[in-house]
């Protein structure tokens, strides 16, 4: 019998990919929305790990950096863990989901290569740019703007083009920094 996938391995992708999921079933698959775009689980995806590198191969990432998550999340939670982890009541799942995350991506990012495919299709950096949304507002949320400004930020973030995306995840920091200031100065002088 197939298990279906839990929300919880939907928020360790939201982790990773910097937004928000939620998650709606149906039949042998699992689908997540981020934002506009949408993440299918495959029903042939087998236990935790099966199902996050199923998703993740929806996303621009290089095939490097998915490996990499995939052996960073299985440091962090190891096969025992995962299998014990669906039976978990919902708060504890995510919360050790949420750790998980917050670790497999960030330990990869460190080697410093580039991350997304520069080849990707423009379906696949859109589903980066939506589930990266969530995660913009938040910081400048978090740095004293206004709704007003808040507001102003997505819509510039959401007109990104696909070179700009690609850029804030591969580029170097001063390329990222000219990015993020094109998006965040503008909405800084609104009232």
């Amino acid at each position: 019998m197939r298990r279906h996938p839990r929300p919880a391995l939907l928020l360790v992708l939201a982790a990773l990919a910097g937004g928000l999921l939620a998650s709606c079933g149906g039949g042998g698959e699992e689908t997540g929305t981020v934002g506009g775009g949408t993440v299918t689980i495959p029903g042939d995806a087998e236990g935790v790990y099966g199902e996050l590198e199923a998703i993740l191969d929806q996303y621009p990432y290089q095939r490097w950096y998915v490996d990499c998550v995939m052996r960073e999340a299985k440091k962090f939670l190891d096969p025992r863990e995962a299998e014990e982890m669906e039976a978990m009541p919902d708060a504890k799942r995510e919360q050790k989901s949420q750790e998980v995350a917050a670790k497999a991506g960030p330990a990869c990012e460190k080697s410093g290569r580039p991350t997304i495919d520069p080849n990707a299709s423009s379906a696949e950096i859109q589903l980066l740019r939506v589930s990266s949304a969530p995660a913009i507002a938040e910081f400048a949320e978090g740095h004293g703007m206004s709704s007003i400004q808040v507001a102003c930020v997505q819509s510039l973030f959401k007109k990104l083009s696909d070179k700009q995306m690609i850029e804030l995840r591969n580029g170097t920091a001063k390329a990222r920094e000219g990015i993020l200031v094109s998006v965040f100065k503008p909405c800084s002088r609104l009232k």
